[in-house]
């Protein structure tokens, strides 16, 4: 009898489900056509104060490439709070912790809202009708890029939630923390519910899927694909997505099943606010969130032979080029070449120049030098500004890459003593600073990895652009100045993977850099 009812229940939920998911379909197809009425009401309104759609397509690429960097950080913190505290399930959140997650939650809410801006304003052009695209002045070409704008955006809320919050969701006392409001940090109640709710949602699935649909189909039958930089960005980052087959799966009973756990978790929560019920953390899944935009490993990856022999010819100084197309990060940059970092050298390279002792660099010491070995070359000698912020890392952690140049620093013998000291603390006293996401050398407070090579020699006359109103110095920047082997000097040049000789490395250089 017990069972009967019970099949019963299920049948008649499992109806309404089903009832509710027509329906919510049915409500789809209704916002999706005034959604394109309010989407070209809004272009109609930025052409008239003179903007071309190109132009207003460009200006919300740059704000999603900005976005997309946020959300990396905003993720990488959130992470390295939710390792550290799996590692110590009994003793409260430190001050630290509570003030990380609060301000991590407020900027997730900040990219969230803009990134939701820009997957609506170009998603209503997937049904709109060729007369009206006519109209606008948008070809084949710039609508599926606009297209690919806006599945950028979603896919990037997405991977925000699965990647950020739900490690959250795992724990009551990081869930409680995120949920509870505190208005000195403009974060309102049950934030977190919001979000898990937002993210299992029957119509932004489909309409991300609908997307996805028309991205897949209609990218193989345009020839440009290859030659635009902004298209290859788009791209890697679409394929890229850990959400990406995700978004693609639409189970109406899986969904359902998944806010009705939601809704009980978090009710359970504010009957219960002081129970632990264990800390099972799912960051071993995920991953390092840096490394998911990534389509592969460095062709110098794992080489040992390329390691020993970049060791063996490093100087204190020497500055670092890089190349890793595979990455996200590589299609922001312009140029060639996508990221410099300075090698600080050996601790018995540092006690002869004269500043092991220096303030700036003492405090580094145990990060650089071996206590055994004086000479090592295996230790975090390498000072590089990544998203984080200006870091000490190891070669072997730097050597995921396929192009690698060594450019050395020329100076007068006179003042050679004098200049490389000054270099070298200038270069300590960048780390701990923030990355500098607006790329603008006017700033001292932040940096950008080729300001690095910029702020460290004041001896050199660096060649700088200006872009967006801004003055900024691109890796190839940094480059060019090796051409003629002064102020820098090429030393070593791998490309591909491979050792370029020594009387034909310039002559590669400049080539791969006038493509």
């Amino acid at each position: 009898m017990k069972k009967s009812r019970i099949k019963k229940i299920s049948l008649g939920l499992l109806i309404l489900i089903i009832a509710i998911a027509a329906y919510t379909y049915v409500d789809i197809a209704a916002d999706l056509k005034e959604k394109e009425v309010a989407c070209f009401e809004q272009l109609t309104l930025k052409l008239a104060d003179g903007a071309s759609v190109e132009l207003i397509f460009q200006e919300d690429f740059e704000k999603l490439l900005l976005l997309v960097e946020y959300s990396l950080v905003a993720r990488s913190q959130m992470l390295e709070v939710s390792n550290r505290l799996r590692l110590n399930k009994v003793e409260p959140l430190s001050s630290r912790d509570l003030i990380i997650l609060k301000t991590g939650t407020e900027d997730y809410l900040d990219i969230r809202e803009d990134l939701y801006a820009i997957a609506n304003a170009y998603e209503c052009s997937i049904d709109v009708e060729e007369s009206t695209l006519a109209e606008y002045n948008i070809d084949p070409q710039l609508r599926l890029k606009g297209l690919m704008l806006s599945l950028g955006a979603a896919l990037t809320l997405y991977d925000n939630y699965f990647l950020g919050t739900v490690l959250f969701e795992q724990d009551s006392r990081l869930r409680n923390v995120i949920n509870d409001p505190d208005m000195g940090f403009g974060v309102l109640a049950n934030k977190l519910m919001e979000m898990t709710l937002a993210a299992n949602s029957i119509e932004a699935r489909h309409r991300v899927r609908r997307v996805i649909t028309f991205y897949e189909e209609e990218k193989k039958s345009l020839e440009f694909v290859h030659e635009d930089s902004d298209f290859a960005y788009l791209q890697l980052l679409i394929d890229s997505s850990p959400s990406y087959n995700y978004v693609k799966k639409i189970r109406v009973k899986e969904i359902a099943s998944k806010k009705f756990v939601a809704f009980e978790r978090i009710s359970a929560d504010m009957v219960a606010e002081t129970t632990n019920e264990g800390f099972d953390m799912l960051s071993g899944l995920f991953g390092n969130t840096i490394g998911l935009y990534e389509s592969r490993k460095g062709k110098l990856y794992g080489d040992d032979e390329a390691l020993q022999n970049i060791k063996a010819t490093l100087q204190p100084l020497d500055i670092l080029l890089e190349k890793t197309p595979f990455r996200l990060t590589d299609k922001l940059i312009p140029g060639h070449f996508g990221h410099v970092a300075i090698w600080t050298g050996t601790k018995a390279e540092l006690i002869d120049i004269g500043i092991w002792d220096d303030i700036h660099v003492k405090p580094h010491a145990d990060e650089i030098g071996s206590p055994a070995n004086s000479n090592s070359k295996d230790e975090h000698q390498i000072i590089e500004a990544l998203r984080s912020g200006v870091q000490l890392n190891t070669l072997d952690h730097f050597m995921n890459i396929d192009d690698f140049a060594i450019l050395r620093p020329i100076f007068k013998e006179d003042t050679k003593e004098a200049l490389a000291k000054e270099a070298l603390i200038m270069a300590f006293r960048q780390l701990g600073k923030k990355y500098d996401f607006n790329f603008d050398l006017n700033t001292t407070d932040k940096i950008v990895c080729s300001e690095l090579a910029y702020v460290s020699f004041p001896s050199i006359d660096w060649p700088t652009e200006k872009t967006l109103g801004r003055h900024s110095i691109s890796p190839d920047n940094v480059a060019k100045l090796a051409w003629n082997n002064f102020p820098l000097k090429l030393i070593m040049f791998y490309h591909d993977g491979q050792l370029i000789d020594k009387d034909k490395q310039v002559d590669k250089m400049i080539e791969l850099m006038q493509q």
